[in-house]
């Protein structure tokens, strides 16, 4: 029996209409405006990993990935995800230098209207110090209609993860398989230290986000 993780992952912030602006301008812009319009985004997303050391050779590092995600700009209710996946620590045109954690979310509403959720984290040593603990929490992201990444997005800003957050999420970790589960949670933590200290401990790198908006 293959070793199995899952976890789960809260994520809360500010969006904005203005996908015009960078993330960090869209997340003060939807902040700012949250008095007129409902500019909250939030989501509670359980990602599973079925079977780790799949993950570890896989060059994409995709796992499942299920939840509901509340955007009440679009939706007075809250979205399910009917199809999602998180690309663990993909490799960019960089390499391993910059690390990207991809989240694609396709979202249904009650009404039946679809939309799309991109988050992209960036692991990069842009200061002398390491910054792990922002790039590891912070999720730059784009909303679009439909079930795909296409066209301009209907919301853009920034979901951040806080102290209690990342507790919440470290409790949340269950493993089935191998030492009564434990094995298969050992080999994830050890496969994600591994590939953030390569990045950390390695040369200051320029991040790689103004070109966010030409990816898939």
């Amino acid at each position: 029996m293959p070793d199995h993780v899952r976890f789960t992952e809260t994520m809360h912030g500010w969006l904005s209409r203005r996908a015009d602006l960078s993330h960090e301008d869209a997340e003060r812009a939807g902040h700012d405006t949250a008095k007129t319009e409902d500019a909250r985004g939030l989501f509670v997303l359980t990602v599973v990993c079925p079977d780790v050391d799949a993950l570890v050779v896989d060059p994409d590092h995709r796992s499942p990935a299920f939840g509901l995600v509340l955007l009440p700009a679009l939706s007075s209710r809250p979205l399910r995800v009917a199809d999602g996946h998180l690309d663990l620590f993909v490799d960019t045109e960089l390499g391993a230098r910059v690390l990207h954690m991809r989240y694609g979310l396709q979202l249904t509403a009650e009404d039946g209207q679809r939309y799309f959720l991109r988050g992209i984290k960036e692991i990069v040593r842009r200061r002398w110090w390491p910054t792990v603990a922002i790039d590891t929490t912070t999720l730059f992201t784009d909303v679009f209609a439909g079930d795909t990444a296409d066209g301009a997005p209907l919301l853009r800003g920034i979901l951040r993860m806080g102290p209690g957050g990342v507790t919440a999420q470290g409790l949340s970790f269950r493993g089935e398989g191998g030492w009564l589960g434990l094995r298969g949670i050992y080999r994830y933590m050890r496969y994600y230290v591994r590939r953030v200290a390569h990045v950390y401990l390695g040369a200051r790198t320029a991040p790689l986000r103004p070109t966010w908006a030409a990816r898939p």
